[in-house]
């Protein structure tokens, strides 16, 4: 199933016409429509980080999510100069922390990439930070510095309200790879309130793009799970060779648990030949720890 999360009405309307989307009774908290035979939960939590938050939270508690099932965060944002369309983030930073987060970026798609930094308040464009002259960027077991522009801004590409807050609450209940986020450029920082109809004349252009990545998601999520069996030996393939890799390449706990969604990924389309590939260049066994982060990069590129 596809748990699609938006800030407002406006954008959830594209989905809710195209499924067939049905208005569930019994949601208290939050507006959420539902197609059980188009596997699509749509949950529309308010614009903002808190209600963002809140949202993913109370839902996954209720509708616990699968192994085979996704987060889509879709919705508009700001972008800057010269960007245009609809774009899947591959890494989000939070505004107010400085935090960073990396979704696993799997699944092949027609979307632009582009970071996005996510804020509490409406962006316009330049306006200054108003904290500390570096931010902390968090990606496994590793901290690092990193600079702000001239002006003083976290460097971005898009701006939104919404989408770190959705990862760091969807991460208790979804793996890095299971998670998307998908925005489309509305405004440049000029500050302007966009009516519900301006909102939808900015996404419908991208419908048919969107509609066909959700098919193809809804379609990894049943190719993988097949059948109890089935499950267990695909299980079983990606334990055996997170097992061999993990002590090959002197993996720490947090490079296992990445290891492990690669080989998922590797098992799922046959990959397995690029593994092998690496035991007959000789790149594996790794001698350190070291030799083993460097080969664990080669691995993941050669996969992907």
């Amino acid at each position: 199933m596809i748990y699609i999360f938006t800030a407002l009405y406006c954008e959830a309307q594209m989905f809710i016409e195209q499924y067939h989307l049905k208005k569930r009774i019994e949601s208290n908290c939050f507006q959420q429509f539902y197609n059980k035979e188009a596997e699509v939960l749509l949950t529309v939590s308010g614009a903002g980080e808190v209600c963002a938050a809140a949202a993913v939270g109370s839902v996954c508690t209720k509708d616990r999510p699968g192994q085979s099932d996704f987060l889509l965060n879709i919705g508009i944002c700001g972008g800057s100069s010269g960007k245009e369309g609809v774009f899947l983030a591959n890494k989000l930073t939070e505004r107010a922390t400085g935090k960073t987060f990396y979704p696993d970026m799997l699944y092949r798609h027609c979307f632009q990439e582009a970071g996005i930094l996510t804020g509490m308040t409406m962006w316009k464009a330049g306006e200054r930070e108003l904290s500390g002259e570096t931010v902390r960027r968090h990606s496994g077991e590793q901290e690092m510095s990193e600079r702000r522009n001239q002006n003083g801004m976290l460097q971005a590409d898009l701006y939104d309200m919404e989408a770190a807050a959705v990862y760091q609450a969807g991460a208790y209940f979804f793996a890095p790879h299971q998670m998307m986020f998908l925005k489309i450029i509305s405004d440049h920082g000029e500050g302007r309130k966009l009516s519900a109809e301006d909102v939808r004349q900015c996404m419908e252009p991208y419908k048919d793009g969107i509609v066909l990545f959700l098919e193809q998601l809804k379609g990894a999520g049943r190719g993988s799970f097949y059948e109890d069996s089935a499950r267990r030996e695909w299980d079983e393939a990606v334990e055996e060779w997170c097992r061999k890799l993990g002590a090959d390449m002197h993996c720490s706990k947090t490079m296992e648990h990445m290891l492990r969604q690669y080989l998922r990924y590797a098992v799922l389309t046959g990959a397995e030949e690029v593994i092998e590939g690496m035991y007959r260049e000789h790149r594996l066994p790794c001698k350190d720890k070291r030799e083993g982060k460097r080969c664990f990069e080669i691995l993941k590129q050669r996969l992907l």
